[in-house]
């Protein structure tokens, strides 16, 4: 059994969407004492259909009760593909969404793991993939990858920790940093469309700043699959021992040392009581 952790990077697609005019809300003016607030500008977050996927990465985790331990680190891919050009960028993100079909499609046995899947990265997934003419059957043939209210077939971690909207939705950077992981580093989802431009804008520069993407995508999955493991420990899953020799597995990986510097001994649960 594998279990894939999933994240997606996307830019806004005005071609078929019309963006609304921006609301505003009053933000303080500390540093003008005469003035209470100002007016800032939110722009509309475009909907699936619209959010091109120029960035997908996955982690894979092995699982079967026999192997010691019983998870334990397959492996990482992340790829960023962008053109200013509508026709290429419609050419390289089918090529990306076909390969990651085709993959879920092939192997047998895939749980998605994502954070926040059901709510975005799921929905921009098939609405794009119905952009250029792909087939999702990995997605619609099985009940519990859509199924909200289980873990079964795709676990969405940030909705499983609110108890279904239960509670407030909480944000992946914030979480990770709760239990010593770095959360974001040096690129933010907000930063992905101005990398973009500056890729448009700069040619010379287009496969550093993709580069840089894949690498912040990459780090999202794996830290969202470090982050899994402590959530099946505290579903009473595994014990401390399985969480920590499976947590080594990631700390062996060349591909998570290239991707991130992880706090190690932070993550490890010795000591606790399994």
């Amino acid at each position: 059994m594998i279990f894939r952790v999933l994240d997606i990077e996307t830019i806004p697609d005005e071609r078929d969407w019309k963006r609304p005019d921006p609301t505003y809300r009053l933000v303080p003016m500390y540093s003008q004492p005469t003035a209470l607030a100002a007016a800032e500008a939110v722009e509309a977050f475009p909907p699936p259909h619209a959010c091109r996927v120029v960035a997908l990465s996955t982690v894979d985790v092995g699982f079967d009760p026999g192997h010691d331990p019983k998870y334990w680190l397959l492996g990482c891919r992340s790829r960023c593909e962008w053109s200013g050009d509508d026709v290429e960028a419609d050419r390289l993100e089918r090529d990306v969404l076909f390969e990651f079909g085709g993959r879920m499609d092939s192997d047998a046995a895939v749980h998605l793991v994502t954070w926040n899947g059901r709510g975005f990265d799921l929905p921009v997934i098939a609405m794009r993939s119905l952009r250029h003419k792909l087939a999702c059957g990995w997605y619609y043939g099985n009940r519990d990858v859509r199924y909200r209210y289980s873990t079964e077939g795709h676990c969405d971690l940030m909705d499983f920790l609110t108890d279904y909207g239960g509670c407030r939705a909480m944000k992946l950077d914030e979480v990770s940093r709760s239990i010593g992981l770095p959360g974001k580093t040096d690129v933010h989802g907000g930063d992905v469309h101005a990398m973009y431009l500056n890729a448009v804008a700069h040619p010379e520069r287009s496969c550093q700043l993709a580069a840089g993407v894949a690498r912040y995508c990459q780090q999202d999955t794996i830290q969202t699959a470090v982050l899994w493991l402590r959530v099946q420990y505290l579903r009473g899953k595994i014990t401390a021992e399985t969480h920590d020799a499976s947590l080594l597995t990631f700390r062996e990986s060349a591909e998570v040392s290239a991707a991130i510097d992880l706090p190690w001994e932070k993550l490890l649960l010795k000591g606790v009581a399994p």
